[in-house]
């Protein structure tokens, strides 16, 4: 009788602990997911740029109580910044480019493969912090 009380007040501490984690990830993860819809909502790459600014200043200033937050925070940056590079890529594109083709090729080639290599690090993080992650603008 005593050794199944004591497994039950396991079960529950356990229980506890795995919520306590997930409500501690809950900043992190509500960062991640404003950031992804910025992506998949319609806009310039200008006003996405400065929406991604904001995002990214955010989730720099919080901090992950456990690993997993941890982590997922750690590749969440490292995902919107590479997606800032290759937005910023395809910018100068814009900017910079007109009647310049080589020019215009050679930015277009590393604005897409940065943002490949920002949504493979986004829909890592949102793997760690069981975030569901679709399309991101195409890539």
């Amino acid at each position: 009788m005593q050794g199944s009380v004591a497994i039950a007040v396991a079960v529950a501490v356990i229980s506890l602990a795995a919520c306590g984690s997930s409500t501690s990830d809950a900043p992190v993860r509500r960062t991640l997911e404003r950031g992804l819809a910025q992506i998949s909502k319609p806009q310039t790459a200008k006003q996405l740029r400065d929406d991604l600014v904001g995002t990214l200043a955010r989730l720099r200033r919080e901090s992950g109580s456990t690993p997993t937050a941890r982590k997922g925070r750690t590749l969440a940056i490292q995902g919107f910044t590479w997606t800032l590079r290759g937005i910023d890529a395809e910018l100068e594109l814009i900017r910079n480019d007109s009647g310049n083709l080589e020019a215009s090729v050679q930015d277009a080639k590393r604005s897409d493969r940065d943002r490949r290599r920002g949504a493979k690090l986004l829909r890592a993080a949102g793997r760690a912090l069981g975030v569901q992650v679709g399309d991101l603008g195409g890539f």
